[in-house]
């Protein structure tokens, strides 16, 4: 019963964690690819290295929360005894996130796009490190199809802050931005579906279980929220990006409605996530 009550307090730590280091393994993936220009670099730089700060205390508010689940309740949130094992449970992806956020950190300082790419994909790392992928009887490529698949998504996850049409941010400036991320960002997306699917269907042990199990429907909902998500990128490289250059006030105004909408549904994906992962399970298990 004690474990029960602390369900929805975990669900909204992991959904704090989730977004904050997509957030900031997204943006650490801009600056490496050189879609944020070099001169703006310092901002961006500082907003991901605080989005990994917050989603390194997220994560420590997690390790707090399950080891109260494994004892009678948060009086037991920091029983030493407990913790051993919560640990082994979340240790490694802990100190995976925990290096990506030193390496975004240095990169206050420290210009290196190869420590940015770090960076991300430390904090992906992290998301292989723990989870039901890592719960498989055998998880063979599981865990790291986790950790490439939140890779694609965290580059998209902060696609809307970005390319958001900042006032500060001249007309130019913007259909560059908007010109290089979709350079990156169009052939990575059959990837991130075919691996959406094949995750859902390794999770939930089968098609028939994906379809018919809570858990295998809200992975499956969650894929289609981000499958929205992505044709609405497509619609702003095909047609927002032409607006931009014939129309620049009305190309803004479509972008930030366009963006706006991507953000509510990569929300949502987030949220049928974090549900999946709290609040129920893969029928197996």
């Amino acid at each position: 019963m004690a474990a029960d009550a602390l369900l929805l307090p975990l669900l909204l730590v992991k959904l704090g964690l989730y977004a904050s280091a997509l957030i900031a393994g997204g943006l650490s993936l801009h600056a490496a690819l050189g879609i944020v220009e070099r001169e703006r670099l310092a901002p961006t730089l500082a907003f991901a290295a605080a989005a990994a700060g917050l989603a390194l205390a997220f994560s420590g508010a997690r390790l707090v929360l399950i080891n109260a689940q494994l004892g009678a309740g948060i009086g037991d949130a920091f029983n030493a005894d407990n913790f051993i094992w919560t640990w082994r449970m979340q240790g490694s992806a802990a100190l995976a996130l925990a290096s990506g956020a030193l390496a975004l950190l240095i990169c206050l300082g420290f210009r290196s796009r190869t420590l940015m790419g770090l960076g991300a994909l430390g904090i992906a790392a992290s998301f292989a490190l723990t989870g039901h992928s890592q719960a498989l009887d055998t998880p063979g490529a599981a865990p790291w199809a986790v950790a490439v698949h939140v890779l694609i998504a965290a580059f998209w996850f902060a696609a809307p802050i970005t390319l958001w049409p900042k006032l500060g941010l001249a007309d130019a400036a913007l259909v560059k931005r908007m010109e290089r991320f979709s350079a990156w960002a169009i052939a990575p997306i059959l990837v991130l579906f075919a691996l959406g699917l094949w995750l859902a269907w390794r999770l939930a042990d089968g098609v028939e279980a994906a379809l018919s199990s809570l858990y295998g429907q809200l992975l499956l909902a969650k894929l289609l929220a981000a499958s929205i998500a992505l044709a609405i990128g497509a619609f702003n490289k095909q047609y927002v990006t032409k607006t931009l250059q014939a129309s620049p006030a009305r190309g803004r105004k479509l972008l930030t409605r366009t963006l706006s909408l991507d953000a509510l549904l990569f929300a949502t994906a987030l949220t049928l996530v974090g549900w999946a992962t709290t609040m129920t399970g893969p029928p197996g298990m």
